[in-house]
């Protein structure tokens, strides 16, 4: 066993602690608190990390090339982004953000088992406390917000408990897998089904379809686990090349906007995403710039629900990236999820199954919901991978499994 799992320094099992029992509910109350909690987490992990390791071997990881590759498209970007000072200050921050998000990751992916069963069960309390908050969100369908002071407008934002309930259902793996280390498997699975069942009448749509997915691949790659995770990797890099196509293949069936799908939204970002697949087509190879569709205003097509014309995100990522930086950049993000995938070989086969419905449900929220740089997302998104990298095992890894 490695000393660096056996004993991990206090200060790095502090920032552990800190994200494991936070980063699950307190979203419900303060929509972006990812934006703080994940990097007060990430400065103690590192810190605790450097002093006990005494080096910084992390950054021999090849994930670093990945983070070079991001920041290098969007430098590209600001070169004929429409609005410079939105895509200056956007790129300021994405250097940033991504570097020290890596950071947490490759530690949280050397640190299983960190804390054991005390550990677990902090991000169990966490889920739980979660749990109750969405429920009384549910039956009082009422924002939670308003348990904050009026004045922190930053943690509070528009969208009461949709970002936090996002963040809960991509949790759903590090759950499962905690729990089944400490409680009996069915009994996890029925928290599981009570959390999916809370997300079924909550407000954010988003949040109980990246679930659904979440449970598709789960059971079938629990039963073709071979089979399963080819469609994930090969089918997840077609959906991000396909998808200004497939956008603009359902404008073809339904020209005239004559189905009525006013209900949750889904009408509106249908709006914003024929307009922005319009767009992209208008510069499909290099795109239009970091931040395009904060300046752009001459959209192809008549909004019919969204209130336009100024889209200050496209509510998907993936048209995003084809928007910003075209089939170049789509080509890198389909490389690069197929890479970061098929590196789920050194994790054992029954995790490696719990990391591809991880993937599968984040892609599904990054390709119908958030802001592709929004802040409190990508620190959201790094928090849940180190969550959940906390609770799986690399293959021929000698440390106990729990019950």
């Amino acid at each position: 066993m490695r000393k660096d799992h056996a004993m991990p320094g206090r200060l790095r099992l502090w920032g552990f602690s800190f994200l494991l029992l936070f980063l699950p509910f307190f979203g419900l109350v303060a929509p972006k608190s990812a934006g703080v909690i994940v990097p007060l987490s990430t400065i103690m992990v590192f810190s605790g990390w450097v002093v006990e390791t005494k080096n910084l071997s992390l950054l021999r990881s090849k994930a670093w090339w990945v983070v070079l590759a991001v920041v290098c498209f969007a430098a590209l970007g600001l070169v004929w982004a429409p609005d410079l000072e939105i895509a200056l200050d956007r790129i300021l921050k994405l250097i940033v953000f991504l570097p020290a998000g890596t950071v947490l990751v490759l530690i949280a992916a050397q640190s299983d088992n960190i804390g054991g069963d005390e550990s677990r069960k902090l991000l169990l309390s966490g889920l739980g406390l979660g749990v109750l908050l969405l429920a009384w969100a549910v039956i009082t369908a009422g924002p939670l917000s308003v348990l904050l002071p009026s004045d922190l407008h930053y943690l509070q934002g528009p969208s009461g408990e949709n970002r936090g309930a996002v963040l809960l259902a991509l949790l759903a793996t590090a759950y499962l897998l905690a729990a089944r280390g400490i409680i009996p498997t069915p009994w996890a699975w029925a928290g599981v089904l009570c959390v999916g069942t809370l997300l079924m009448f909550a407000a954010s749509q988003t949040a109980f379809v990246a679930f659904l997915v979440w449970v598709a691949v789960w059971a079938a790659g629990s039963i073709y686990p071979a089979l399963v995770r080819q469609f994930v990797v090969w089918g997840g890099a077609l959906f991000i090349l396909a998808q200004p196509f497939l956008v603009l293949a359902i404008e073809w069936m339904d020209p005239s906007r004559s189905f009525d799908i006013e209900v949750a939204s889904v009408g509106a970002r249908l709006d914003i995403w024929i307009a922005v697949a319009h767009k992209a087509m208008e510069a499909p190879l290099f795109g239009h710039g970091l931040e395009a569709t904060r300046s752009i205003t001459d959209w192809a097509n008549e909004f019919r629900y969204f209130n336009g014309p100024n889209i200050p995100h496209p509510h998907n990522g993936i048209l995003q990236i084809w928007i910003e930086f075209g089939l170049t950049g789509a080509l890198a993000a389909a490389f690069t999820w197929v890479g970061l995938l098929t590196s789920l070989d050194q994790y054992r086969k029954e995790d490696q199954v719990a990391l591809l419905s991880l993937a599968s449900s984040l892609l599904v929220v990054v390709g119908i919901s958030h802001g592709l740089w929004q802040s409190w997302w990508l620190w959201g998104a790094f928090g849940v991978v180190a969550v959940t990298l906390t609770q799986v095992r690399r293959e021929g890894s000698s440390l106990a499994t729990g019950h």
